[in-house]
């Protein structure tokens, strides 16, 4: 054990890098840099105002209660409530038909339960879609009699699944590789009264206004707009290259950018090269692309207790629809949805997969267009629909410093017998020391995909680091967020 305080590079200011630094902090440990390519805290929760409220363009809801750590720090502090999101959605096709609301909720609900057994889950050897789609469609079939009505419902559910398990699409998910996943007991969507998810960077960082105690300065341990280029691993000590020209030297670094990154750099980033049992983890666990694009208008023109749209493509409309004109990513939008938390003259679009990454390679306004298009398409035999005022969205898959929205256990992971734990795995040079250690979402066993899991993993690498030196301080002394 080394009694010496190390010098510390943390890669990446997400949630994941804020918690290993502010915890590396609290146990004593001076000398903690972080890197940022962005010019803002916080990776992929990203929360900016819009309209009179705040809205979520990255991490969005909490999700449950029962060792949550998110909701551990937070929920004696009255910053949580019930969305409410999804309650009362109405369930549109583009022909002008519909199902109706109570029997697609109920619907909806039950292609959810059918991915409740666990053994059955387990004992499958295919994919989500192989498993999921069969099982939806013969529910459906009991209550929906058109058979075009019928493929449109269970398409939007394999759509919707897919913005829940940050799937490209349903083929690319192992079916077993769910049951990794533990859910959260309690409120599983729950939504943020203000502020946003911003709300655990500012708790975590003691500046929040219902903090008690000094806040952490990061200032002078921040390097904003600095990309890393190379991690030159090969000595007794890291050199960390950046873009910008800056060279930084650390005896530890710990790593905590996106599942994405690592995919499109790990050949070039590290130096030597990630060993073969890292490069397979990488390679094989997944991550896909969802994004939202949330429009204002100049008043709330849905129904009081209406809490959004989904949309029913049928094959036949879906033809007659593209022929139409318009962009082929706004024919893919999964629904537009209504959130309790928000401005109320806003709504949102859901796009997944390709089509969420094509929807980025367009202008706001061409934007804009698209979806006011596709709500005019659907909606406007119902309702009076005004031009949208103004738009705010996410670009997760162009951004190069993300590559992807959040993580997923693949078909190639089952194939590769890769995990998480491989890829959180510390490595060690030529001269036997602990050199790089790893964090983020896509490094927890079972709370990969969530802000939850990317905390727990900032926490579980500092500690580990810890363990490495005497001189850190009694744990009793530490603050609650740093455990």
């Amino acid at each position: 054990m080394e009694q010496k305080s190390p010098k510390i590079v943390i890669i990446g200011a997400g949630i994941a890098g804020i918690a290993a630094a502010t915890s590396l902090l609290d146990r004593g440990f001076e000398d903690v840099t972080i890197i940022e390519a962005e010019d803002r805290l916080g990776g992929r929760i990203h929360t900016v105002p819009f309209g009179t409220k705040d809205v979520d363009i990255g991490a969005h809801w909490v999700h449950g209660e029962v060792d949550n750590a998110v909701y551990g720090l937070v929920h004696r502090l009255d910053l949580l409530s019930d969305s409410n999101d999804f309650n009362n959605v109405q369930f549109i096709a583009d022909d002008g038909r519909s199902v109706p609301t109570d029997v697609g909720m109920l619907l909806f609900a039950k292609s959810g339960n059918i991915l409740e057994d666990e053994q059955e889950l387990k004992n499958s050897t295919g994919s989500l879609e192989d498993y999921l789609i069969p099982r939806c469609r013969q529910l459906g079939a009991q209550v929906i009699n058109e058979s075009d009505m019928l493929e449109a419902f269970v398409n939007w559910v394999a759509n919707f699944e897919s913005t829940i398990e940050g799937c490209n699409q349903l083929s690319d998910v192992s079916a077993a590789g769910l049951t990794h996943y533990k859910q959260c007991d309690g409120n599983p969507i729950l939504s943020w009264k203000s502020g946003g998810y911003y709300n655990i960077i500012d708790i975590l960082l003691g500046r929040h206004q219902k903090c008690v105690g000094p806040p952490v300065s990061l200032e002078s341990r921040l390097s904003l707009n600095t990309e890393v280029e190379e991690i030159d691993w090969s000595g007794l000590i890291v050199l960390i290259k950046c873009k910008n020209g800056k060279l930084f030297k650390a005896d530890h670094v710990i790593v905590t950018v996106s599942l994405g990154v690592l995919k499109e750099k790990y050949r070039t980033l590290f130096n030597p090269p990630l060993p073969v049992e890292k490069v397979r983890a990488i390679v094989g666990l997944g991550i896909g692309t969802v994004n939202k694009i949330y429009m204002r208008f100049p008043h709330r023109w849905w129904p009081e207790d209406c809490s959004g749209f989904s949309l029913l493509r049928t094959k036949k409309s879906a033809t007659t629809s593209n022929n139409a004109g318009g962009y082929p990513w706004e024919h893919k939008i999964i629904g537009f949805y209504v959130e309790n938390c928000v401005d109320p003259t806003v709504i949102t679009a859901w796009l997944v997969g390709d089509a969420a990454k094509e929807m980025e390679m367009y202008s706001d306004q061409e934007v804009l267009d698209g979806c006011y298009r596709e709500l005019k398409a659907f909606l406007s035999e119902k309702y009076d629909i005004p031009y949208p005022e103004e738009i705010v969205r996410s670009k997760w898959y162009s951004n190069h410093h993300f590559r992807g929205s959040y993580s997923f256990r693949s078909v190639n992971s089952e194939v590769l017998q890769v995990s998480a734990d491989i890829l959180a795995r510390p490595l060690t040079n030529v001269y036997n020391k602990n050199m790089l250690f790893f964090a983020g979402e896509a490094t927890h066993s079972c709370y990969y995909s969530t802000v939850h899991g990317a905390l727990e993993s900032g926490w579980r690498e500092a500690r580990r680091l810890a363990e490495m030196y005497t001189f850190v301080p009694d744990l009793s002394k530490l603050k609650k967020c740093s455990l």
